[in-house]
């Protein structure tokens, strides 16, 4: 039999690595991970609601411009009626004692509203095509970071 060596040391130290090692092999260093992914999957929700919420938003807008340039269209035909009929009364020698020349300024200005209009018609049509643009942006970036952040949904 093969003499085996003893040696006799305090236990106060192995009892303070063995705390040691347990505090360690328990520590939150996996639940701090588990919350950090739980953080970043909460923060893609929110920014996947924000996604949504500025999808319907310009989705609104869209509509509630689209509907302006038929307004317009029908502001002009309106405009061009009573300039049509201011035109007829100015071509008259007076109306209710109002000579043409009178009358020939109101003409002018409404040539002028007229002219206002319609640049405003084109300008909504310009502010259409850019919201339509914006609009498929968003839809790509929304398609993008929907396909991108799938595999932390499950």
């Amino acid at each position: 039999m093969a003499e085996e060596e003893y040696e006799i040391i305090p236990t106060s130290p192995l009892k303070r690595l063995e705390k040691r090692i347990s505090k360690v092999e328990s520590s939150t260093s996996s639940s701090q991970i588990q919350n950090l992914i739980e953080q970043i999957i909460e923060l893609i929700k929110s920014n996947q609601r924000v996604i949504d919420d500025v999808i319907k938003a310009d989705s609104e807008l869209r509509n509630e411009i689209s509907k302006i340039p038929g307004r317009i269209d029908n502001l002009i035909v309106n405009m061009n009626e009573f300039i049509e009929l201011l035109k007829a009364s100015a071509t008259e020698e007076t109306v209710a004692g109002m000579s043409k020349e009178a009358m020939e300024p109101l003409v002018e200005k409404m040539d002028e509203l007229v002219n206002q209009n319609k640049k405003a018609v084109e300008t909504n049509q310009a502010v259409l095509s850019s919201l339509g643009m914006i609009d498929n942006r968003l839809k790509r970036l929304y398609l993008q970071s929907s396909t991108g952040t799938s595999s932390f949904k499950r």
